[in-house]
């Protein structure tokens, strides 16, 4: 395998400091140490002007342990941006020049414009947007940067003073805050909004670790889980927790479930800028995600060196591509995985009828095609159980927790026993999923079968279905003793599922 960059990327916000270290693949990346600590140079600057000796200070200690994290993973491609705080310092260049004469990290502070682009990146990355007319957002803590895009496409982008620190230190200097200052820094925000394009918006969705944290007080609220990668706010929870936090002090903020100290003083203003851009585009809520600006910095750095995604180069929707690179993340055999969903596919439409499975389940087995195999990155022995551990430990673009853990459960039962009793995940499952388990693991066992070889020889299959018989004719020009044996053995759950004895030659 070709040895890949390890890339560091730093992220220098106006309410905290990030580190992500990744080791580059062909077509994807592996996160291997991901650093944060929230120092709010953006209080300093929107405050003074300038950041202080005993901030600074603070600054170049995180910045030592950031080097020497870099330094202990080798990383060879370093990149380090700095946003709203260090774009407004009165003494940026002697903290850019002071981190380069210590650590030889150059900064490079970007423009607002650029940061609202490597957050589009980002979004392009996780959400399935190419049909949609979308709003993407990343309330930092000096600015909030926002890109407008139709059908996929960017059509225009902002960079706003909506930065919730900006907004707490320009209008909420009492705790807790009175009433007029918070009518003032809505008729701010409201004016702000003013200056974007009035065009319908279907989906906003939103980066920034206070918007984050604002997500997880509303999965806790509602006792969700919240630790999927994308979630789901509505507005209406937003409304309700303005109205709660007004007339709140800071210290009490701090006690709500879910709060993360650090950030309970810019809350409210976060909370008030979502809220009017929701009220604007007449939109019932907003998706959030964790690693907007670093993931997009992250991809930009990959394709500079030439490397791109799936999700860049596929003609295919966003859940596919980002199918493929987790099966490259774990160096899976990508010719393989595609025949086998090829084969699937095949066996699915001709079957789906008499196994009673809709259109849509097919996403389910696809994603189990893609990943069957990611396990022999662990190990070859027992691998489908490594594949089971790898997919519901790892983010999947597009599927519920739910669906996650059936895809993993198809994969697991690839091959090896059936499905049994002594199977815990898989009993966890409602009678009618375990059902619909048993029938794409039946079709994904005889489609790996199929190709035994990993060469592909199978190219196309018919299948005759009878009262008691179930007839497979794989169409090939070559030998495929090996596939017919394999596929022959792995037909026993399909003759379980229907009843029918199944013949495949």
């Amino acid at each position: 395998m070709p040895d890949y960059p390890i890339i560091a990327i730093i992220d220098i916000g106006s309410n905290s400091i990030r580190l992500q270290v990744a080791q580059s693949l062909e077509k994807s990346y592996r996160i291997i140490q991901d650093y944060r600590e929230i120092l709010r140079l953006g209080d300093c600057v929107f405050s003074k002007g300038y950041i202080d000796g005993q901030t600074a200070d603070l600054f170049y200690k995180n910045m030592e342990v950031i080097n020497n994290l870099i330094q202990n993973h080798k990383a060879t491609i370093i990149r380090a941006v700095g946003t709203a705080a260090l774009r407004d310092a009165q003494n940026a260049y002697e903290i850019v020049k002071t981190t380069k004469e210590r650590f030889g990290i150059d900064i490079e502070i970007i423009s607002g414009k650029e940061e609202a682009y490597y957050n589009f990146l980002a979004v392009l990355y996780n959400f399935d947007i190419k049909n949609m007319n979308a709003l993407t957002i990343d309330i930092g803590g000096g600015s909030s940067e926002i890109v407008i895009s139709q059908k996929g496409e960017l059509v225009d982008s902002y960079s706003t003073l909506l930065g919730c620190t900006r907004l707490k230190h320009e209008f909420l200097k009492k705790d807790p805050p009175s009433q007029s200052s918070i009518y003032a820094m809505k008729d701010f925000i409201e004016e702000t909004l003013q200056n974007l394009d009035d065009i319908n918006i279907d989906t906003i969705v939103a980066t920034g670790g206070t918007l984050n944290n604002i997500a997880i007080m509303y999965y806790m609220s509602q006792n969700k889980k919240a630790t999927s990668y994308a979630k789901y706010v509505p507005r209406s929870y937003v409304k309700s927790l303005i109205n709660t936090l007004r007339r709140m002090k800071i210290d009490d903020i701090k006690k709500i479930k879910g709060v993360e100290e650090k950030r309970a003083d810019i809350i409210l203003p976060a909370c008030m800028v979502i809220e009017s851009i929701m009220n604007f585009y007449n939109v019932e809520g907003f998706y959030t995600f964790m690693g907007g600006l670093r993931t997009g910095l992250l991809i930009d750095t990959l394709n500079k060196i030439g490397l791109s995604f799936p999700f860049q180069t596929l003609d295919s929707d966003l859940k596919f591509s980002r199918l493929i690179e987790l099966g490259n993340k774990f160096n899976f055999e990508e010719p393989h995985a595609l025949c086998v969903n090829d084969l699937a596919k095949k066996l699915f439409e001709q079957l789906k009828q008499t196994l009673n499975l809709q259109d849509k389940d097919f996403a389910l087995l696809e994603a189990a095609c893609i990943l069957h195999d990611i396990g022999t990155y662990i190990s070859f022995s027992k691998h489908h159980m490594h594949s089971y551990y790898l997919i519901t430990n790892s983010d999947l673009t597009g599927f519920s927790i739910n669906q996650k853990n059936m895809i993993a459960t198809i994969a697991y039962f690839h091959r090896g026993s059936l499905p049994n009793k002594s199977h815990k995940f898989y009993q966890s499952f409602s009678k009618k999923k375990k059902d619909k388990i048993k029938k794409l693991a039946a079709i994904l066992r005889i489609a790996d079968g199929l190709d035994r070889s990993h060469r592909s020889f199978v190219k196309d299959i018919k299948v005759s279905i009878e009262k008691d018989n179930i007839k497979i004719v794989a169409i090939s020009s070559e030998d495929t003793f090996l596939e017919m044996k394999a596929a022959n053995a792995k037909k026993n759950l399909l003759e379980k599922v229907t009843g029918k004895k199944v013949s495949i030659i």
